[in-house]
């Protein structure tokens, strides 16, 4: 897989009647880019957006050249996600392998159930939960469940990765961790990480910072 440019140009988004999204232009490209803001500024939204998860109201985005108007690049965009939300997306009845498993079933991650495993056991002993893997997911608490997201979004390549706050919940063993993780990944993978962790942030390396105001890109660097 070859990490993807996304490019955004003339996005706006509105979410209720005060907030939006104004992106006049953007562009992504492979290695970290890090999104940085307050609470409110936009930075979950714009993480959708990247994600598919939500269609821009206005605008053009593009991934490797191909706006995501089409439903054919929706597809191609999301078989090379990995993608972390923001919010608690884990089912509660479900075990924790089970749950990264059948993520990367449908991320078609391997070419057999052997090497897909595998990779899943790798991915949730990456956050530290080796030994809850056979727990239902609802016996976790928050923080937990949270890093089951993680392992899911991490399991195996991805050319493009989008984290909303992967920091949550990690204690500094975790986080320097995941920063050596992202930044070996940040070679061929083209990856987008939104946190309030200034200092974590730094330990990223990142080739871009984007700092959100208010729903707008304040600054660039």
């Amino acid at each position: 897989m070859t990490a993807p440019t996304v490019h955004l140009e003339g996005v706006s988004l509105r979410l209720g009647a005060r907030f939006v999204l104004d992106v006049p232009s953007l562009t992504i490209g492979p290695g970290i880019t890090v999104v940085h803001g307050a609470n409110g500024s936009g930075k979950s939204t714009l993480l959708r957006l990247l994600a598919t998860v939500t269609p821009p109201a206005r605008g053009r985005l593009t991934v490797a050249g191909r706006s995501i108007d089409d439903p054919s690049t929706q597809l191609a965009v999301r078989r090379m996600l990995g993608y972390l939300p923001q919010g608690d997306t884990v089912p509660t009845r479900v075990r924790v392998f089970d749950h990264v498993d059948v993520v990367a079933v449908m991320r078609e991650l391997a070419p057999t159930a052997r090497e897909r495993r595998a990779m899943v056991y790798r991915a949730i002993a990456g956050v530290g939960l080796t030994d809850l893997a056979g727990e239902r997911c609802g016996n976790l608490s928050g923080g937990q469940r949270r890093r089951v997201a993680l392992a899911a979004a991490l399991a195996g390549p991805s050319a493009l990765l989008v984290l909303d706050e992967p920091d949550v919940s990690l204690d500094d063993a975790q986080l320097a961790s995941l920063a050596d993780e992202l930044t070996e990944r940040s070679r061929t993978t083209t990856i987008v990480v939104a946190t309030h962790h200034a200092l974590w942030a730094a330990d990223l390396h990142p080739r871009q910072m984007v700092h959100l105001h208010q729903g707008r890109i304040a600054s660039t660097d």
